[in-house]
């Protein structure tokens, strides 16, 4: 199973996380490399941002968009990094985030990747020197209640995936199961303490992500207006530039079977959908 740990700010989700520190906090809670058969593995990709003063968001309805510059408030602050890993089992993952979680006072959380009705991930690609972006999904009830997307706009999110994947702007994505399959690990007092969800708090969870190149933020947006989105019809998004990356798979040696599987297995599904996308439509099908 894969998974996504969130680091937020210390748990007061400061305007300005230094972004080195994030990387590193996330990096220290999990293996080099594959530990054991019923450990996590080596993060398959690891983010930390620039501060939300950096940010963009954008909200998007029939008819209309607005856009909105950060620094966001204090209470609607999305998480300051995330890596994805794999692991055995939701319990095992907890199990060996409460016993690595270190003496400082954090909170991380934990989240079953992958999209309700099962759309295509994005295998992590290298970013290389370019600038790149994050797009975060913000939660809704829709996405709070794992809501199945209809198959049509599944597949219309995955030929495009497919697309940019293939034209080498989309680098990572994927969705995120709703936070009732989550968890948190609290440290505080010594201590490691897990409080399982759901979160009641909607405005501070994502519901999935794509890692982008781009030339600027003002690029990234206009990408990020062109996405299929499988929610909505209201969606908003945040667009977030990528201060740090920790290479993929950070030691490529020891990304385990299952990982690299699994990877394959979603390069197929995306490769499938480019070429549903490219080919040649029947005289009868054609506009």
């Amino acid at each position: 199973m894969q998974f996504m740990l969130i680091r937020t700010d210390n748990g007061d989700r400061a305007a300005a996380a230094d972004p080195r520190a994030v990387l590193d906090d996330l990096l220290r809670r999990l293996p080099a490399g594959q530990v054991a058969a019923d450990g996590p593995g080596a993060p398959a990709l690891a983010l930390a941002f620039a501060p939300d003063a950096d940010a963009v968001r954008l909200k998007l309805w029939p008819g209309g968009e607005a856009v909105t510059t950060g620094p966001f408030p204090r209470a609607e602050r999305l998480p300051a990094g995330f890596a994805v890993f794999e692991a055995p089992s939701r319990a095992a993952a907890l199990a060996w985030l409460q016993a690595h979680a270190g003496t400082d006072a954090a909170t991380v959380e934990l989240r079953e990747t992958g999209c309700p009705g099962g759309c295509a991930g994005i295998p992590p690609g290298a970013a290389g020197d370019d600038a790149c972006y994050a797009i975060l999904l913000r939660s809704d009830a829709g996405t709070e209640r794992d809501a199945i997307p209809l198959q049509e706009k599944l597949d219309r999110l995955n030929a495009f995936n497919a697309v940019h994947a293939a034209a080498g702007t989309l680098l990572a994505g994927d969705g995120l199961k709703s936070t009732a399959r989550g968890a948190r690990v609290r440290v505080a007092n010594g201590g490691a303490s897990i409080i399982d969800g759901p979160f009641a708090e909607a405005k501070e969870l994502i519901a999935g992500f794509w890692m982008i190149r781009a030339p600027s933020i003002a690029a990234a947006l206009d990408w990020a207006r062109t996405l299929p989105y499988p929610t909505g019809p209201e969606v908003e998004v945040e667009i977030r530039p990528v201060a740090l990356i920790a290479p993929p798979g950070a030691a490529a040696g020891d990304v385990s079977a299952r990982l690299r599987e699994d990877a394959s297995v979603r390069a197929e599904q995306l490769d499938a959908a480019l070429r549903a996308e490219l080919a040649p439509q029947p005289a009868w099908d054609r506009p």
